[in-house]
């Protein structure tokens, strides 16, 4: 049986396939000619730009500001000349405030919007906006710059450890805006709450708040700020009681220091990183110079110097040593040139000492003092890096004394020495 072909042209001697695509073409029709027709049917342009322009005067001179305006775009409805109102560009449309020019002082106030002509239309139409006002409001404009308020962040400390004020990423910030929402500032505030005691540095980020003189606190929807967000930071160091250890300098190496010494205070707090504080006890003063020392010099002022990072919560700067001398004598005595000693001296060179004798004060126990004959005393001068020196040089000296470990010398002292190449 031979396959009958489907044929377009058939369907039209069809009454029912006829009747319901003229219904079909008819409705196209009418959508097209109503879409067309702006005579009747205006032309729909939805967000089409709001613009309030001040005058110059009022911008330059007064320095006045649109500040806000109830709405930003409009709807616009076209009538007339279909061929005019299709014509229009939607985007080269825009929406004026009437007398917006004409405004010259801060106020409040309504406006008639009307749509600018559109400078490439020919032809007759006409024009209706919704809405058909806006409010604005215009002020004078002012900045000014306030310092960051921390009072409103809280947080506690764990016993062992010290919390530092808040440390912020700007301290002051620039407002700017209408005059009469500047004038109303009275307070720039952070506010931020930490539940948990700390025991590490805290960052964080929060918001500026804004308060009146009253304490009501303040919108910031007119208002640029230079920095409405603030980072935070809150430094939180471990503390520690450590005692303070006094240390000397050319002190005589048979001397016991036990029950002489006193410091005050004997200990201070500080604060510092956890890794640096884990395994210290003591902190160790500047060291006193025994050749300072006498029974009528015994109390010194000793600066504190602290760890790396570390502060000084007690605010104690400094320490007094005193050392108990009782019992203890000083005595002059004379050193012939005989006892003078040069060592370390380099082995190609020879040494001829030009001082022919020295006085010194001696300070130590009173037993001891009193059994020192001057040939007991060596006066001792070290010639340690010093090796390729030659020529005649004054030289410090340190003394030593046969049988009295307790003793040392007061005050400072130099010997005149001569040193030499060998000669073969």
């Amino acid at each position: 049986m031979k396959e009958k072909k489907f044929n377009l042209g058939d369907l039209f001697y069809n009454d029912r396939f006829v009747l319901i695509f003229s219904v079909f073409i008819s409705i196209i029709l009418w959508f097209i000619a109503s879409s067309v027709n702006t005579q009747e049917r205006p032309r729909e342009i939805s967000d089409v730009p709001v613009e309030v322009t001040l005058s110059e005067e009022a911008t330059k001179e007064m320095n006045l500001r649109v500040f806000s305006q109830s709405v930003k775009s409009a709807t616009v409805y076209i009538t007339g000349d279909s061929m005019a109102v299709h014509s229009i560009d939607p985007t080269q449309l825009v929406v004026v405030a009437e007398q917006a020019s004409s405004i010259t002082q801060p106020t409040s106030v309504q406006l008639r919007l009307r749509l600018e002509q559109p400078s490439q239309v020919f032809g007759d139409y006409e024009v209706e906006i919704s809405p058909e006002y806006v409010f604005v409001d215009v002020d004078y404009y002012q900045e000014a710059t306030f310092e960051i308020n921390t009072d409103g962040i809280k947080y506690k400390a764990d016993d062992s450890y010290v919390v530092s004020e808040p440390s912020l990423s700007v301290n002051e910030v620039t407002i700017s805006g209408p005059q009469k929402e500047i004038d109303r500032i009275s307070r720039v505030c952070l506010e931020y709450e930490i539940d948990t005691p700390l025991i590490s540095t805290q960052t964080f980020t929060t918001s500026l708040v804004l308060y009146d003189r009253y304490g009501n606190e303040l919108a910031k929807d007119n208002l640029l700020i230079s920095n409405d967000e603030v980072e935070v930071t809150i430094s939180v160091r471990s503390r520690q009681t450590l005692t303070l250890e006094p240390t000397f300098q050319n002190k005589p190496s048979g001397l016991n220091l036990e029950g002489i010494v006193n410091v005050e205070p004997e200990n201070i707090q500080i604060a510092g990183p956890e890794d640096a504080l884990s395994n210290l006890t003591t902190i160790s003063l500047a060291p006193i110079d025994f050749t300072k020392v006498s029974p009528s010099n015994n109390s010194f002022d000793v600066s504190i110097s602290l760890p790396p990072g570390c502060s000084n919560i007690s605010m104690v700067y400094e320490a007094k040593v005193t050392l108990d001398l009782d019992g203890f004598i000083s005595r002059r005595f004379t050193v012939a040139k005989d006892n003078f000693k040069v060592v370390n001296l380099a082995a190609n060179k020879t040494s001829d000492v030009y001082t022919q004798s020295m006085d010194v004060t001696l300070i130590g126990p009173q037993e001891q003092i009193n059994a020192i004959e001057p040939e007991d005393i060596v006066v001792e001068i070290d010639m340690t890096g010093r090796e390729t020196f030659t020529g005649h040089i004054e030289m410090p000296v340190k003394f030593s004394v046969q049988g009295a470990s307790s003793v040392w010398a007061y005050g400072e002292y130099l010997a005149n020495v001569n040193i030499q190449e060998k000669v073969d």
